[in-house]
């Protein structure tokens, strides 16, 4: 596929089509060797407040990254989605704290409180592709590029071996993510 000719919405449709084709026990075996590179890496057992997303239908999992984050006394923050396309970090104690929900994903429910970006320490990213220079390619919201300048966490993005691509289209409001985690590998990403 060349994704640096191709326009992001035409890439999209064409990852989402193939991501939708993963056999469900392939899928669940990347899941599952990504969640372990997540749990054993040294900024992972670092952190003490973790912001990740509450993986949704083919995402890469994070529901064990969530339980045992939790498990381990991590402060947990998932994003609440606020009107102008914001998203707000909020501290869950559970997934029962998941409630409300925009576009479909579980959120952080009213009685969640608030955390200021500037106490995160690692950012777990959700991403449709990835290039090795850490572009990452979402799904068009735009949300993480908006927030992720408020925050100086460290920012690992989670993608598929398949799906880690040569290049991406690129715009200057994209922010890059310093390591991206696939099943097979750990790239980590030096700007400069």
């Amino acid at each position: 596929m060349a994704s640096d000719t191709m326009d992001k919405g035409s890439l999209r449709q064409e990852l989402l089509r193939q991501r939708k084709q993963i056999p469900s026990a392939q899928k669940i075996a990347i899941d599952c060797a990504i969640t372990q590179k997540v749990l054993q890496s040294e900024s992972y057992q670092r952190s003490k407040t973790l912001f990740v997303y509450c993986s949704i239908a083919d995402e890469i999992d994070t529901h064990t990254i969530i339980a045992d984050a939790l498990a381990r006394g991590k402060r947990v923050c998932l994003p609440k989605c606020l009107p102008g396309h914001v998203m707000q970090p909020r501290v869950i104690t559970s997934e029962g704290d998941l409630s409300e929900q925009t576009f479909g994903i579980p959120e952080p429910g009213a009685h969640c409180a608030a955390v200021s970006p500037d106490e995160i320490d690692l950012c777990i990213v959700p991403a449709l592709a990835c290039d090795k220079t850490g572009a990452r390619l979402g799904y068009g919201g735009g949300f993480y590029d908006r927030f992720l300048p408020q925050t100086s966490a460290y920012c690992m993005v989670l993608c598929a071996q398949a799906r880690l691509l040569e290049r991406l289209p690129v715009e200057p409001h994209d922010i890059r993510c310093g390591c991206i985690i696939t099943e097979q590998e750990v790239v980590l990403v030096h700007e400069g």
